[in-house]
């Protein structure tokens, strides 16, 4: 069903937009690559909007068993869940009967095919996969891609089938898996396009969320206040006691800036005037236990030569 939208523009004149499906499925295809915000991460979450990390286009994963699949789009949101995006035309009549099946099948093959180190080998292949912006000012890259395991490990992940037009069948569908389904987000996404002859518009909007389902994703994401020194302290143990006590006392001496996540911190300095993370620490709630590690990534991406 085609519709119209309407815009005045500059010179306060009103201007009837028609609707125009997406002629290819390659077209739709880029277009998601070029403009990730298309898919709607407010309406996905609207207390902590969702940003994309795009790994990918024509992911091709092996089915277990025999064969390979090919995802049109893999994406990583800040809170490192995998987000799988299958692309059709309303013309495809696979729209009404198998995407359901096919988004699923996907799902479950790259759970058992894909691991973390898989992921990021892919995003650090990827020339325009900039994982600094989709980490918070407080963030880590090593806590990121640390929760991306914990999702992989927990079968925590995101289908999304995204369309011009979403029809009622495939939309009642996803809405009942989205409500019995805890660990997966399952979710429609339609685009439209409407057009005149100098402007083009793209409206999308999020399918099959109800609130029940919402709020069951939101705990299953939520990753736990923030922590401080004391409590930091309060989760070491054996060697990581003393050590971490010592390098305390010399930050401190030296007036370095330490930021605190829900698993531990990260320590800045200040170069030409920006803050450059130079290093992350851990607590034994983290996924891998106590540790510390040196970051490149804030290096690499703020400090001249």
């Amino acid at each position: 069903m085609s519709g119209k939208i309407y815009m005045i523009n500059e010179n306060n004149e009103f201007v009837e937009m028609e609707e125009k499906k997406h002629a290819r499925e390659l077209d739709f295809q880029k277009l998601i690559e070029e403009y990730p915000d298309l898919i709607p991460g407010d309406q996905i979450d609207s207390g902590n909007p969702r940003k994309w990390l795009h790994v990918g286009s024509e992911v091709n994963f092996p089915i277990v068993g025999s064969g390979n699949i090919y995802l049109d789009h893999l994406f990583l949101d800040q809170d490192g869940i995998p987000t799988l995006v299958e692309i059709k035309r309303s013309e495809d009549d696979r729209l009404k009967r198998e995407v359901t099946a096919q988004i699923i099948e996907y799902g479950a093959n790259l759970l058992l095919s894909m691991d973390v180190q898989i992921l990021k080998e892919k995003v650090a292949s990827h020339e325009k996969a900039d994982i600094t912006e989709i980490l918070g000012e407080e963030d880590e890259e090593d806590e990121f891609w640390q929760k991306v395991d914990k999702n992989l490990k927990s079968e925590h992940v995101r289908l999304l089938v995204v369309a011009d037009e979403i029809p009622q069948r495939l939309q009642n569908a996803l809405e009942f898996l989205n409500r019995n389904m805890e660990s997966v987000e399952i979710l429609a996404v339609e685009i439209k396009q409407y057009t005149d002859d100098k402007v083009t518009t793209l409206v999308s909007r999020v399918i099959g969320q109800s609130i029940e389902a919402q709020t069951k994703k939101a705990r299953i994401s939520s990753a736990g206040p923030k922590l401080n020194k004391e409590t930091f302290f309060e989760n070491l143990e054996g060697a990581g006691i003393p050590f971490y006590d010592e390098l305390f006392a010399f930050l401190e001496e030296n007036d370095f800036k330490v930021l605190f996540g829900t698993k531990g911190f990260s320590l800045r300095i200040s170069v030409e005037g920006m803050e450059v993370k130079i290093m992350e620490g851990y607590s034994k709630i983290a996924a891998y236990g106590q540790y510390i590690v040196s970051s490149k990534g804030d290096i690499k991406s703020k400090v001249n030569n």
